[in-house]
């Protein structure tokens, strides 16, 4: 059985963030059998200009735009799922963008003309079908001006019926789910998944869409039903001091990552963040993940996020209650003490365990 594939990147112009890769260093992550995310010139927060007052920073979010792909499509499947793991969030949309397609097929293509050695997020100079290093580059030469971009991609093969759930697969990570839900992108341009080449999908921006000052988002949402039981497979590997990134490993060793977000240019300060199964007065035994943590390449993560990732898989069909306390610092909060964060929210999981 062939096992699905995310892999990202991310392209720093300003602020750019690829699932598939990283930031300038490229650095691909891979999820449950995702295709490793590449960073390029990874997507770093953009900073508003510090205000005296303490009104904190007002959100300016785009609406959502009726998108051009043929319906029950690959492209707009993965857009529909893309947008509501953004939308539970308190994000904003993507919108379709038609050189934005572009570059994302001009990609697919080259990597399905250069199968030998060709890397999922990165192209050569000189090869077949070559348009950009990057998807920055390829963004800008498909004619779509981005200051900032990341690139994910992944295989549906094992829902053959859905090939949105390649989204699933990679919001189903850390670095593969930070690139997805960072805040500032806008546009989206996706090459349809097929037997033989997975999706693709680039996103990006240009102004970057701002959340309010005091902005907090969660993942898995709260009430959501039918959470995954444990990690897909990724790379980079965000486990890779204790073991390798295996699907067994995945399967016996982590849970489905939790994570709390704020501001996009606060930085995020941990006191407490535990998740406790439903009728348990202990919480379980996890790891905390943040860009301090990170240390093999935090360029996957900005400061103002939070993972919790368990160290064996979730329960099926079980409730889990989780508490966030913490806070958030910056000038967007709108007080110098910053924002104090004591956040609590439940979930329950399905029975799926992808690959396992």
């Amino acid at each position: 059985m062939r096992v699905s594939k995310v892999s990202l990147v991310a392209t720093l112009a300003a602020i750019v963030l690829s699932g598939c890769g990283g930031g300038s260093g490229d650095k691909s992550p891979v999820a449950s059998n995702p295709i490793a995310p590449v960073v390029t010139n990874p997507i770093e927060p953009v900073a508003p200009t510090p205000t005296p007052t303490l009104t904190p920073q007002a959100a300016s979010l785009q609406t959502a735009a009726a998108p051009t792909y043929a319906a029950g499509s690959s492209e707009a499947k993965a857009l529909q799922k893309l947008n509501a793991f953004r939308t539970v969030q308190g994000l904003g949309p993507v919108n379709q963008n038609a050189n934005a397609d572009i570059a994302a097929k001009n990609h697919a293509a080259y990597v399905t003309a250069n199968q030998s050695g060709a890397s999922p997020h990165e192209e050569v100079v000189g090869k077949p079908g070559f348009t950009g290093v990057d998807v920055l580059s390829r963004l800008i030469a498909a004619g779509y001006p981005a200051t900032g971009a990341t690139e994910v991609i992944a295989f549906s093969i094992m829902f053959p019926n859905d090939e949105g759930n390649a989204i699933d697969n990679l919001a189903n990570t850390v670095y593969h789910r930070a690139a997805m839900m960072n805040q500032g992108l806008t546009a989206v341009g996706i090459a349809p998944e097929n037997p033989e080449s997975p999706l693709y999908v680039n996103i990006g921006r240009t102004t970057p869409q701002i959340n309010a000052g005091d902005y907090v988002g969660v993942y898995p949402a709260n009430n959501q039903t039918g959470v995954w039981l444990s990690h897909s497979v990724e790379s980079p590997n965000p486990f890779y001091q204790e073991m390798e990134m295996t699907q067994e490993n995945m399967c016996t060793k982590t849970s489905t990552p939790v994570s709390l977000t704020s501001e996009a240019s606060t930085i995020l300060n941990v006191t407490s963040f535990t998740v406790t199964e439903e009728g348990q007065t202990a919480p379980l035994d996890a790891r905390l993940i943040t860009k301090a943590t990170s240390t093999q390449d935090n360029t996957y993560l900005t400061p103002n996020v939070a993972f919790l990732v368990g160290k064996a898989s979730f329960k099926p069909n079980t409730k889990y209650n989780v508490r966030f306390i913490g806070k958030a610092t910056g000038a967007a909060t709108g007080s110098a003490a910053g924002l104090a964060i004591d956040k609590s929210w439940t979930f329950t999981t399905g029975a799926f365990k992808r690959g396992c």
